[in-house]
């Protein structure tokens, strides 16, 4: 977003895993409602079926979601496709199916709305699917890579080197580690936990995209954000739209 809200300068907004504050996570629901909310992007998860489906979802072990103790990998397309996820009450009733990766890919080019596809440990444990994924996202203009995994980003780049890139960090990656210890990821994406000394340093010295997740809207270096923020991933995108 280029927009002004109260003369501050508004960052763009990616709604994690869709808008996950109002619907459920990672559901046709939530990204349409991330629509609606006027999001920027959507943030959602990537696991790998056993038949080498691609579907969004976060969890690999269904049991949260579902309430069926099996993983994602142990099973097989067609059978994953059958599956209710939502509040537990209301999951044979009411609940959402997982949707595929290209079905999501399709509503985001139709609705132009850009995609941050966070790759999770299926994903990690069969890098040699990367390239069909990235098939699949070759209809998209507005979209990233993003993981947790920094030898899965440094493959990215590897396949795709146009391919927008971020690496998610955790605190004990940057113990013994420096920020170029890392030149594969284009962006740095962190929970709001640190925005603080040492790592606020960090952050003013990088020329990488930064993006921070947990956020609710409501924080004050939201109304007045610091010039190296690029973006927020957000559970509730309405918050931060400008009017």
């Amino acid at each position: 977003m280029s927009v002004k809200n109260n003369g501050v300068e508004s960052k763009e907004v990616y709604a994690h895993r869709g808008a996950s504050g109002t619907y459920f996570e990672n559901t046709m629901k939530a990204f349409h409602g991330a629509v609606d909310d006027g999001a920027d992007g959507i943030e959602l998860d990537v696991q790998l079926s056993k038949d080498g489906v691609f579907f969004v979802i976060h969890d690999e072990d269904l049991n949260r979601v579902s309430g069926i103790h099996k993983n994602i990998s142990e099973m097989d397309a067609a059978d994953i496709e059958e599956i209710r996820i939502g509040k537990r009450f209301f999951r044979g009733v009411k609940g959402s199916h997982i949707p595929t990766l290209t079905s999501v890919v399709s509503f985001a080019a139709m609705n132009s709305i850009g995609l941050n596809i966070e790759l999770k440990e299926t994903v990690s444990r069969n890098p040699e699917k990367l390239s069909v994924l990235l098939e699949q996202l070759a209809i998209l203009d507005n979209v990233h890579i993003s993981s947790f995994d920094y030898a899965l980003i440094k493959r990215v780049k590897e396949l795709e080197p146009s391919m927008e890139t971020g690496l998610l960090l955790k605190k004990s990656m940057l113990t013994d580690h420096q920020l170029s210890d890392y030149p594969a990821a284009d962006a740095f994406h962190f929970h709001k936990r640190m925005l603080k000394e040492p790592y606020i340093t960090y952050w003013k010295q990088t020329d990488k995209k930064i993006r921070v997740y947990g956020v609710e809207g409501n924080e004050s270096y939201v109304l007045d954000p610091p010039e190296f923020i690029y973006g927020w991933i957000t559970d509730y995108p309405s918050r931060f739209r400008t009017t």
